[in-house]
């Protein structure tokens, strides 16, 4: 076990923390909520915070600190003319990056062209805004085979990252998920233009751990003090 462990022990604790997100998007998140948020933030050494639209815009007032915003959140249903605006107003709100969340069931039901087509738009609007932008394709809902695709067509996009999970789907991210997508990413010679953010059912330092074994670049957790704790407590050595 102490071997297992020390794979997963590479970083410091504060490297870990640089890369972990804390998505604080709860409908029922407010004041309190973002203050604290915002205070784990700059305590923490995290790398960014990602929020809803509306507590973007409050926060935007009270930190310089790397905030994000989550676009078609949680489901991707939206239209794509609704995604489009949603984008342009969160950037015009002072966001950082755009955590996107690509229509899942428009390559379900084979309308790739149209899937192409969003994917396409969310990451040109964010390259021409100099913003990041983070796909999510849900990948817990998916087949491997059906990942694999999903990976390619994305990545031929271009994105900022790919991210696994909103945390909705139907069990959380795996390290065999990263893993995945890393080695596809790898086999199109995409891998050092396109990162990777794993998020989904993180709450753990270990579980953190294992997903950047697994090739991730980013964390998203909303319990960032927990998976810190949690890391030091298990990597540590008195």
């Amino acid at each position: 076990m102490g071997e297992g462990r020390g794979a997963f022990c590479s970083l410091a604790p504060g490297e870990l923390a640089a890369r972990i997100d804390h998505a604080v998007l709860k409908p029922w998140s407010g004041r309190s909520e973002l203050e604290r948020a915002v205070d784990e933030l700059e305590e923490l050494g995290l790398r960014c915070l990602i929020l809803s639209p509306t507590l973007l815009r409050e926060a935007r007032g009270i930190t310089s600190r790397c905030l994000g915003a989550v676009v078609g959140f949680p489901f991707g249903y939206h239209t794509i003319e609704a995604k489009i605006k949603e984008i342009e107003d969160t950037i015009a709100m002072g966001a950082d990056e755009i955590d996107y969340v690509v229509n899942t069931q428009l390559y379900l039901i084979g309308r790739r062209e149209e899937y192409l087509n969003e994917v396409k738009a969310a990451i040109e609007i964010c390259r021409n805004a100099k913003v990041k932008c983070k796909v999510i394709i849900e990948a817990p809902a998916l087949t491997p085979s059906q990942v694999e695709e999903v990976v390619r067509l994305v990545a031929s996009l271009s994105p900022s990252f790919i991210k696994t999970s909103t945390g909705y789907g139907p069990r959380p991210t795996l390290p065999e998920d990263v893993a995945l997508i890393d080695r596809v990413l790898r086999n199109m010679g995409k891998r050092n233009s396109v990162g990777i953010k794993a998020a989904g059912g993180i709450r753990s330092g270990l579980q953190a751990a294992a997903m950047i074994t697994a090739g991730a670049d980013i964390i998203g957790t909303s319990t960032p003090r927990q998976v810190l704790e949690t890391y030091r407590a298990a990597c540590t050595t008195s």
